[in-house]
């Protein structure tokens, strides 16, 4: 079962990322930092079903065309049996306040939210795919409430039984936060992959951070990993899953 996972930073490659996707033709997708009005113009153009969860307003001084405009994280798939979604941190009821009151309290702004899917291959074998996104920080330095973040992730991840874990973790790997999940997950990231920031996309240059995970439980096998380049300020993250 082939996976792709991108953060695709909001609309500013839209029309890249939908032409790489169509190209590889995936059976899953995992999208970061999509926008919510961009949801169902993906679904159409790749002809699969989709689950999406917002998590955010857009806010960024770099991004005033997309100001006020809700993102989160989405899965399409071609078969999507059984969905769901968990606030690990903060609620939904936080990011259904208007953008004003958004603006205003700082505690609304702190939502993080892992979705899922269950589908299966042509033989039957049953996947789950998780995907979410990790609070940033500014020099990819650990702080307290990144490691807070994480840990109430790594709790309800253990209620999740078998599953694929793919995303921003915005925590470079070799640092606490990321190796806090490599601990429990198997990390399927290639080590001679230094950095998964796309070189040339990303606005600030010359960043080396692994920030984009892959992890597996035992029952699934990660194979021909690689990240692709030129789609996005993230690299694409491309997998063939298999059940063990």
């Amino acid at each position: 079962m082939k996976l792709i996972s991108l953060n695709i930073e909001l609309n500013e490659h839209r029309e890249k990322v939908l032409s790489f996707l169509k190209k590889e033709d995936p059976d899953v997708v995992c999208l970061q930092e999509l926008l919510e009005e961009d949801l169902q113009r993906f679904k159409n153009e790749l002809g699969m079903d989709g689950v999406f969860e917002v998590w955010r307003y857009v806010n960024d001084s770099h991004r005033l065309e997309c100001k006020g405009k809700r993102f989160g994280t989405a899965i399409f798939a071609k078969n999507i049996l059984n969905s769901g979604h968990f606030f690990y941190m903060g609620s939904k009821e936080n990011i259904s306040r208007s953008f004003d009151e958004y603006l205003m309290d700082e505690n609304l702004k702190e939502n993080n939210v892992f979705i899922w899917i269950e589908t299966e291959n042509n033989n039957g074998e049953k996947f789950k795919f998780i995907t979410t996104h990790l609070p940033v920080t500014e020099h990819g330095e650990v702080t307290e409430y990144q490691l807070e973040v994480v840990d109430s992730l790594l709790e309800e991840l253990q209620k999740s039984g078998e599953f694929i874990l793919c995303g921003d973790t915005n925590a470079p790997r070799g640092r606490e936060s990321f190796d806090r999940i490599s601990r429990k997950y198997k990390d399927n990231i290639p080590k001679e992959y230094k950095t998964s920031l796309d070189q040339n996309l990303h606005r600030v240059k010359g960043l080396q951070y692994m920030v984009d995970g892959l992890f597996t439980t035992p029952g699934y096998i990660a194979e021909n990993v690689k990240l692709v380049d030129g789609v996005s300020d993230h690299m694409a993250i491309v997998a063939n899953m298999s059940a063990h």
